[in-house]
């Protein structure tokens, strides 16, 4: 309940929604034509907007759903990890040191797939080594199907990272070397994998080629070394590609209380006979992170959201134990510095969450701007959009969206051009000059953007003969 108060006081219900929601949104959604689905994305969060979207063209009323849906997978999963910690209130702890970071509380009432695939992985770990314990807990199975099925709907990549060190771990670790473990983690990724890969023989010609495609949308996956690009994205933007924004280092004290807690939470383990219940989360975690440091040549902060959950199990025992192994003299003295350290954390996540719901709502009211002045010029559905973030501002025109280049090219020119000349149409050009084939067209300036630079090219069309 206090992450769902948080998120709502922090983040309006009413903020319109973002690219990407649009896209997952629109699927289901009677607001406007479908917006195209690139070869990375899957339909997990479609299916989630679904109950809602599908009856209801209200963003408020998909905000409060979302955020109650949010509150309720995060209590679920740090559950789970309640039935293996021998400390009572770790999980709870673990479960309010994810709540204050900002990323989570801005993605709790999004359409996106970020928050339900950390909770799917912190559920999926917890699972598989309840599973694993003795005496042996059949529902641990369920729950690890579940959860692993989850994590592919939502964002099969991940989940492949997610996966693989448990599978490992059943060929590895003589502890975890049980087939049904083995099956459980093989059945939770086919059955939530499953939509992705019939839809990759459906509509892109192979598994292996929207692989190769969905490669294509995220630049390219190569060996480099993107630390810096994840390190500069701490506080916003919620994108950033290219990489080019400074970054400011209060963002990254928490990286710090990670580094110092997590050892310290894997050593208490290992004292407490229980280092499996530590070691297998970080090496999750760490896998988890291995794409999005060393893959992509871009980031996001949301992208690392299933790695700190994970990773935040260890460091919440590992902040329990500093503050009880303390000598009596000093526990004191500890507990005061822990707790001007989380308030000062405290801070800086509502500093960085602020500004980044004010850009965005000042982002989101440009698209508006762009939309009212597309009216005033006769452009109303049914209509075409194309060019620069033609998805959202199509979506808000209620028209269809078409492009001929870039990573959301759904059309040929050809096509696009047909579909110039047949109906209501809108070029959206930034900072670029337009295409030889709009010579002639008039052009429209828009005004009272946060940003410069945004035209509109609109056809002109012949005077219709009289009646």
């Amino acid at each position: 309940m206090i992450f769902a108060a948080a998120s709502l006081i922090a983040v309006p219900a009413t903020l319109d929604l973002g690219w990407d929601e649009v896209v997952y949104v629109s699927q289901y959604g009677s607001h406007a034509p479908a917006a195209f689905m690139s070869a990375p994305r899957a339909r997990g969060v479609t299916l989630l907007v679904w109950p809602v979207a599908s009856w209801l063209d209200s963003t408020l009323a998909l905000r409060l759903f979302l955020t109650a849906t949010a509150a309720a997978t995060l209590g679920l999963a740090f559950w789970v990890w309640s039935r293996l910690s021998r400390r009572p209130g770790i999980a709870a702890l673990a479960a309010g040191l994810y709540a204050s970071l900002w990323i989570a509380l801005f993605y709790a009432n999004a359409a996106m797939p970020n928050h339900y695939t950390a909770m799917a992985a912190v559920a999926a770990v917890g699972c598989f080594l309840l599973a694993a314990s003795e005496p042996a807990r059949p529902r641990a199975y369920l729950g690890l199907v579940a959860a692993l099925a989850v994590a592919a709907l939502m964002r099969p990549a991940d989940a492949f990272w997610l996966g693989l060190p448990l599978l490992g771990a059943t060929v590895a670790v003589q502890t975890f070397r049980r087939w049904r473990l083995a099956a459980a983690v093989l059945a939770g990724l086919a059955v939530g994998g499953a939509p992705w890969a019939v839809e990759a023989e459906l509509r892109y010609g192979g598994l292996l080629e929207r692989i190769r495609q969905a490669g294509h949308v995220q630049g390219g996956t190569s060996l480099q070394f993107s630390l810096g690009h994840v390190i500069s994205t701490l506080d916003g933007p919620i994108l950033c590609r290219p990489c080019d924004s400074p970054f400011r280092w209060p963002a990254a004290l928490w990286w710090v209380a990670l580094a110092v807690l997590v050892p310290l939470g894997v050593r208490a383990a290992h004292r407490a006979g229980t280092a499996r219940t530590a070691w297998l989360p970080v090496v999750v975690a760490a896998s988890m992170a291995f794409p999005y440091l060393f893959l992509i040549g871009y980031s996001a902060p949301r992208f690392l959201l299933p790695t700190y959950a994970v990773a935040l199990v260890c460091a919440a025992s590992g902040l329990a134990v500093l503050l009880s192994a303390a000598a009596r003299r000093w526990r004191r003295l500890v507990a005061a510095a822990a707790a001007v350290g989380l308030a000062g954390h405290l801070a800086i996540q509502a500093g960085i969450l602020h500004h980044v719901v004010s850009e965005q709502s000042r982002g989101r009211g440009d698209w508006t701007r762009v939309v009212q002045t597309l009216q005033s010029h006769g452009i109303r559905p049914p209509c075409v959009i194309s060019g620069h973030e033609a998805i959202p501002v199509a979506y808000y025109a209620r028209c269809r969206a078409l492009e001929d280049r870039g990573y959301n090219r759904n059309v040929s020119t050809a096509q696009l051009r047909e579909a110039a000349a047949t109906g209501p149409f809108a070029l959206l050009v930034k900072d670029a000059a337009p295409p030889d084939w709009v010579a002639g067209w008039q052009r429209v300036p828009v005004g009272g953007l946060t940003t410069s630079g945004l035209t509109l090219y609109l056809p002109r069309r012949p005077p219709r003969a009289p009646n």
